[in-house]
């Protein structure tokens, strides 16, 4: 598999992953940890700034990973 499209792969599972954490973790809080939320603002929040948030630093760290893990070695 070429390089650039291992980085490509990483960069946008990573986006997915990155994206689901926030809102998985919102669900688990407010089913299992009593965790209230009447007026929607945590779902809101979850969705909308700490999804991409998080998305675009795990999207970054696996990018890195992966450019540092498949680099030629110098000859």
């Amino acid at each position: 598999m070429p390089r650039a499209l291992k980085i490509i792969l990483a960069f946008v599972g990573a986006l997915i992953v990155g994206e689901a954490l926030p809102i998985i973790w919102y669900i688990i809080e407010t089913n299992y940890l009593g965790v209230f939320d009447r007026d929607g603002g945590g779902a809101m929040g979850s969705i909308f700034i700490l999804g991409p948030l998080c998305a675009i630093i795990c999207a970054m760290i696996a990018t890195l990973v992966v450019i540092s893990k498949t680099k030629k070695p110098k000859a």
